[in-house]
């Protein structure tokens, strides 16, 4: 549960985190695909969330798992309505963040049974210990289809005063070498190897490192870029190099909120990819691009059926 903090604004408390991916992945599947999220949620909130979700007829929630565990509360202040991406000071959000003990993570007992019956999974780090990096090794070792990850909070470190901060990820090749392709901020990518190096430098090791064929990083109201590794040839030597388009932003029909663009972002990147196979991943980002952008002209979670109008 997110509650929103803008200013001198009243705060206000809504759905938030894996439900922004969620929802807006059954309304942009249009009923054509079954949604099955598989995660923990507290007791405390478990009729609540699970009562909203039997409103989509495509989600399945037979695997949300209750548990005695309170659900995770996060606190967003915001310096200012519009507060997206300050990019002038080292691509930090100008957003503070705190938070309760997360949601306890997801175990491979929980989805093994399932897997056989997916087309593609999408892996949202929504609170950086949805799921250990074993559980996500026994799924790619036990699925051999399309598999998307948001990266998002994994590079975040909760300390004991609920104040969170972004550090580098230990072990991080063996986590982002298990999707088939990978999604973060330019925040994200700029400290999760710990490394200090360009960009570009960076997004080469991880295309290196194993399944991934496409890097997507997002910019706020910079645009959006990908990164590909890409076969060429040149007097007659074949090698690969490092593709990187860039995408412009697409901006907001009325911009209201920021929050979840980046899931929503997951949500139809990942749809359109499974649905056409990975044929063709600009139209998968070009589609992903503009649903963030309705997402910021929307009231939260509650409004994702918009979508889809």
């Amino acid at each position: 549960m997110d509650y929103i903090h803008r200013g001198d604004e009243t705060t206000s408390k809504q759905f938030g985190g894996i439900l922004y991916s969620l929802v807006s992945l059954a309304v942009l599947s249009k009923g054509n695909a079954t949604v099955y999220p598989v995660m923990n949620l507290g007791d405390d909130e478990y009729e609540n969330v699970t009562e909203f979700l039997s409103k989509f007829s495509n989600i399945d929630t037979g695997f949300i798992k209750k548990t005695n565990h309170r659900t995770r509360i996060v606190n967003l202040f915001y310096k200012d309505k519009n507060s997206v991406l300050n990019i002038s000071t080292k691509k930090t959000y100008d957003r503070e963040e705190n938070s309760t003990d997360p949601t306890l993570p997801v175990e491979f007992d929980q989805v093994k049974d399932l897997l056989p019956s997916l087309d593609g999974i999408l892996v949202n780090m929504v609170s950086g210990v949805d799921l250990s990096l074993d559980a996500l090794k026994n799924i790619r070792n036990n699925f051999k289809g399309y598999m998307h990850m948001d990266l998002h909070n994994l590079v975040m470190q909760t300390f004991p005063d609920g104040t969170r901060k972004q550090m580098p990820v230990k072990d991080w090749h063996s986590w982002v070498s298990q999707p088939d392709t990978l999604q973060m901020n330019e925040s994200e990518l700029s400290i999760v190897t710990g490394d200090n190096v360009t960009e570009y430098e960076t997004a080469e090791k991880i295309l290196k490192s194993g399944n991934v064929s496409s890097l997507v990083v997002t910019r706020g109201r910079s645009g959006v870029s990908m990164y590909r590794l890409v076969n060429k040839e040149n007097a007659g030597e074949k090698y690969y190099d490092l593709d990187k388009t860039d995408f412009a932003r697409i901006d907001s029909p009325q911009f209201i909120d920021s929050t979840g663009c980046g899931d929503v972002f997951a949500a139809g990147f990942f749809y359109k990819n499974a649905e056409f196979n990975r044929k063709d991943q600009h139209l998968a980002l070009n589609f992903a691009n503009k649903m963030a952008s309705l997402n910021a002209s929307l009231h939260g979670v509650e409004d994702l059926y918009k979508l889809n109008n």
